[in-house]
């Protein structure tokens, strides 16, 4: 493709043709890639316990097929570098501030809202992909070809998208794309130790009003496309992979 290619919705996309999966909402950044969810609450500017990977900061309703390449890491959603200078910026300020009180939220420095991300392939060997819907009348194929990645607005969060994707951008396929750099400074500074007066304080008794959303995603049914989706019972202590593959069995 000559232009970057706007897609109405991560909906849109499916592995097949002739046989599209349901749609669901699905937790973008599952944790598994980080040694302790305790240190990104710290350099996030969150209080300790404040966490929470059900978010709706954190979810996307896509098909269980591109779930899947979502949970093993074969697509990213890369923020433009603007907002990833803004987060490196936020972290790097948390990193160096002398006091734990006096951190800065990084979801209040990049507020909640509608973000602009690029579907980028984590590794050399693109998934195939195609567009279902997104008002064209016959399927089409979605070249995932650089630079010219497609672009979809989504309300997920810049610092969830990185999280997501920070371990596996591997410099010998990612080092010459400009948000190389920026996503490998947050990930080097989120692996330095955190004061231990953060680690010893007890986790917060409140519901974070700074990661909700209108509606809880484990169990939002509201979708941008005319498709149904799919009600999700609370998968909170579930495995990914697990809840995945029965979702994909469902289908008939």
């Amino acid at each position: 493709m000559s232009t970057k290619y706007a897609l109405a919705s991560l909906e849109v996309l499916s592995t097949s043709v002739e046989h599209t999966q349901p749609i669901q909402k699905f937790r973008l950044f599952t944790g598994a890639s980080h040694s302790s969810i305790i240190d990104l609450e710290y350099f996030w500017g969150l209080e300790k316990g404040e966490l929470d990977l059900w978010s709706p900061l954190n979810c996307i309703s896509v098909r269980a097929d591109i779930a899947c390449l979502f949970l093993n890491l074969e697509l990213a959603l890369i923020p433009n570098i603007e907002i990833l200078q803004k987060l490196s910026d936020s972290i790097e300020e948390n990193a160096d501030s002398l006091s734990v009180d006096q951190r800065r939220c990084c979801f209040e420095v990049l507020s909640p809202g509608e973000y602009e991300y690029s579907l980028v392939p984590i590794t050399n060997d693109p998934p195939c992909l195609f567009i279902i819907g997104n008002n064209s009348k016959s399927p089409q194929k979605l070249e995932l070809t650089p630079p010219h990645y497609p672009q979809v607005k989504l309300n997920v969060h810049p610092a969830f998208a990185v999280a997501h994707n920070a371990y596996r951008l591997y410099p010998s396929v990612h080092e010459d794309c400009p948000y190389y750099n920026p996503i490998s400074r947050i990930r080097v500074m989120c692996c330095e130790p955190i004061p231990q007066e953060f680690c010893a304080r007890p986790n917060i008794q409140f519901p974070s009003s700074r990661l909700s959303g209108q509606q809880d995603a484990r169990h939002s049914s509201e979708s941008d496309d005319s498709e149904e989706v799919i009600e999700v019972d609370d998968y909170s202590d579930e495995d990914d992979k697990v809840r995945i593959q029965s979702w994909l069995e469902a289908v008939p």
